[in-house]
């Protein structure tokens, strides 16, 4: 009797431990996918990254693991964890398989290589960094959307929408985009667009499947004042990609 009461703790306590390293992996096929999109044409490489290679693909990802993850002080960290692991192999890919960074030649005719990949490496350890945060972040949302109170549910998922749309929402922002002249610029707007509608579908979703009702008017409110925060914070994460530190 006291070994099967031994055997079933042991199995007990494993389980939030498989169900970690689980989540973490899934850091592998998002890092490979993202490469993979960098990699195809226009058309097909833009649809794959809007889905695998941007904040709300990632976001999304950390989101939904902090929500399966039921110990509050576990949640944030499996999201980072995952994130860190798509970081990795992303920019693990770059290094060995396309190998960006080589090839190219200075004004002397001397090779750029190192210069090359001290600029993987700035970008790396960026995204690791923002990584680090967004994990953080997204696995405490996750979180307390599944298992927080009332009010602080609604407000996490309110929260959660919009850090991930706030990308697009920057984006959309955006003067030289209006009016739509040409398909590229369509492409771009569609996009973003659509990445808007999915953080909306995500977070409602994560919000009407936990068991307790939630205030949709406090889901509102939250997600109004997160979006256009959101938009804020992704302006300054934009400016830093434009002096070319994160590329």
């Amino acid at each position: 009797m006291t070994a099967v009461a031994e055997t079933a703790t042991t199995g007990t306590g494993d389980a939030p431990r498989d169900r970690t390293l689980l989540l973490s992996a899934l850091g592998v096929p998002l890092g490979t996918l993202a490469f993979l999109g960098d990699e195809l044409p226009e058309a097909a490489g833009r649809i794959v990254l809007t889905l695998t290679s941007n904040g709300f693909a990632w976001g999304t990802a950390a989101l939904v693991a902090g929500y399966l993850v039921r110990r509050a002080r576990r949640a944030p960290v499996v999201a980072t964890a995952l994130l860190l692991v798509a970081t990795t192999v992303y920019y693990g890919l770059i290094l060995v398989v396309s190998r960006r960074w080589s090839g190219a030649t200075l004004d002397d005719g001397s090779s750029a290589d190192v210069h090359g990949l001290l600029s993987i490496a700035r970008a790396a350890g960026f995204w690791l960094l923002l990584s680090v945060g967004a994990g953080l972040m997204f696995g405490s949302l996750g979180h307390f959307i599944r298992n927080g109170p009332r009010h602080l549910s609604s407000a996490a998922s309110g929260l959660a929408f919009g850090m991930l749309a706030a990308e697009g929402l920057y984006q959309l922002s955006h003067d030289y985009y209006w009016p739509v002249t040409n398909d590229f610029v369509r492409a771009i707007v569609v996009s973003n667009a659509v990445t808007v509608m999915l953080s909306l579908v995500v977070t409602v979703a994560l919000s009407a499947s936990r068991r307790a009702r939630g205030s949709w008017w406090t889901y509102l409110g939250s997600a109004v004042v997160a979006g256009g925060l959101g938009a804020v914070l992704w302006s300054l994460v934009d400016a830093v990609r434009g002096t070319g530190f994160s590329e």
